[in-house]
């Protein structure tokens, strides 16, 4: 009831604010039009004749709302989405999307409009609104309300998606009042994740706090970000072999159930020094608590993982920029149902272009199965674009970048990793990924256009071949993705 009580006070309170300002409202407009072509040679490290090769277009539009002194509305809309195949998602939809969906739709045509290759029109998209949130900022402090973004340290936890070609994004139903002091603010929030029956108790409630140093003199950040979950067993819905294959659930074994209640926290921590010449940070999260599944023995599966992303950038001057991104997450064991110990990072944060962004291989060694879903189709061959994230991994990224002159660049990467948990159950796997060797060439014409071209070479190592199960062979990949943001 108390909870109920604040949100009606908060709302009461911006309905008298909206009331009280003037109906004139400047509105200005930023956003991002992307397009992507990507291919893929032996994604499944097997030695198959195998390759993926798509293309990909998207726009996102913000606007900024200045209703009043102190007051403004945000937004996020997305245009050309593929809500199919990757629902709440900024993936962007598959370049020549047809009026009937994928190849092989068994439904019967029934003229020329309905049928791809009679149609003289590509199907048409709907708008999807994934940010609407309002503002009300004072002398010492911003009252905020709506479905915001979350953004924390590196983006390793929480990502808004503000990349110029990510893919995925972190927000929130919230409200929360953000404190300034100085170079220190805090931010206590809450967030509801779901509210589904107004007349059952079966919510989804977030407790979160952020608070954050920023000071421009010595260039230092320091942040915390404390986030409790909780939920009634009416509220929890992950993934079991109710509605997934029994294979592929990672949460309390083949005989699980959603029955149990749901009580999750997550501890974030990060420390940034960023100067014109050196850009030195970390940011580690530490996750425990239960997840609301329940295995058949009647226990509560818990979390109980962590991970850490460490980033270090030298810029002496010049044409040279030396860099290495460096990290670990926990993996989950498969013997162990009644505790989930991955950690998985968020799905924007890559550091190659294949390895930990792709799925690769025949198996799920990378124990990401709760976030990706179903990759590989009956046949074993992959089917779904960059939804990898890194988990149950030691990894390690030296690059060097070169300046081409005041519009060129080129950026080559080495990527190696080492699994961190034996990721199949009952068996015994090497924990050498190999290496990748990525090169990129960037094209900057002009402020806010950026065109990127990539080529990715993986030398898979023994992890990918399991118990000696599967073949491992060389892969690469083709990447050219353009962007204009305005």
């Amino acid at each position: 009831m108390r909870k109920k009580s604040v949100i009606f006070i908060t709302l009461s309170f911006l309905t008298t604010l909206l009331f009280l300002k003037s109906a004139h409202a400047d509105i200005e407009w930023s956003g991002v039009y992307r397009i992507e072509g990507n291919f893929i040679k032996n994604p499944e490290l097997g030695g198959r004749d195998r390759e993926l090769s798509y293309g990909q277009h998207h726009l996102i539009l913000r606007p900024k709302i200045i209703a009043g002194d102190g007051l403004t509305i945000y937004g996020q809309f997305n245009l050309l989405n593929d809500a199919t195949n990757y629902p709440n998602s900024q993936m962007g939809q598959i370049w020549g999307a047809g009026v009937r969906g994928e190849a092989g739709d068994s439904s019967a045509t029934t003229s020329a409009a309905d049928s791809n290759v009679l149609s003289r029109t590509q199907a048409a998209d709907t708008l999807q609104v994934t940010q609407l949130y309002l503002t009300f900022s004072q002398e010492y402090g911003q009252l905020i309300v709506g479905r915001a973004p979350l953004q924390f340290g590196l983006g390793m936890t929480h990502n808004a998606g503000r990349g110029l070609f990510d893919h995925w994004y972190d927000t929130r139903d919230l409200v929360g009042y953000k404190f300034i002091v100085g170079n220190l603010w805090f931010l206590p929030m809450y967030g509801k994740p779901s509210e589904s029956f107004i007349n059952r108790n079966d919510d989804v409630s977030d407790y979160m706090i952020q608070m954050q140093y920023e000071n421009p003199d010595t260039d230092i950040e320091l942040g915390i970000f404390y986030q409790v979950r909780k939920g009634s067993n009416q509220a929890s819905d992950g993934p079991t072999p109710a509605n997934t294959d029994p294979v592929g659930s990672v949460l309390g074994g083949p005989s699980s159930t959603n029955s149990g209640r749901i009580d999750g926290k997550q501890v974030s921590l990060y420390a940034l020094k960023d100067s014109e010449t050196l850009r030195l940070g970390v940011e580690a999260t530490f996750q425990s608590g239960e997840s609301g599944v329940v295995t058949s023995s009647g226990d509560n599966v818990t979390w109980n993982g962590f991970g850490v992303a460490g980033e270090a950038e030298y810029r002496p001057g010049g044409k040279w920029k030396w860099g290495v991104k460096a990290g670990s997450a926990s993996g989950d064991d498969p013997a162990t149902g009644g505790k989930f110990e991955g950690f998985i990072f968020n799905r924007n944060y890559d550091v190659a272009m294949l390895m930990f962004n792709r799925p690769l291989g025949q198996d799920d060694f990378l124990r990401t199965r709760l976030v990706t879903g179903a990759v590989r189709d009956n046949d074993g061959n992959i089917q779904r674009a960059d939804v990898e994230a890194i988990s149950n991994v030691l990894y390690f990224a030296p690059s060097v970048k070169y300046s081409l002159g005041q519009r060129w660049s080129i950026e080559n990467s080495i990527i190696t990793g080492f699994l961190s948990d034996q990721p199949l159950n009952g068996k015994s796997v090497a924990n050498d990924l190999g290496y990748e060797w990525d090169i990129a060439l960037t094209f900057s014409p002009r402020k806010g256009v950026s065109w990127v071209n990539q080529a990715a070479m993986l030398f898979p190592g023994d992890a990918w071949s399991g118990e000696s199960q599967y073949d491992s062979s060389f892969a690469f990949g083709l990447t050219t993705k353009a962007a204009i943001s305005f």
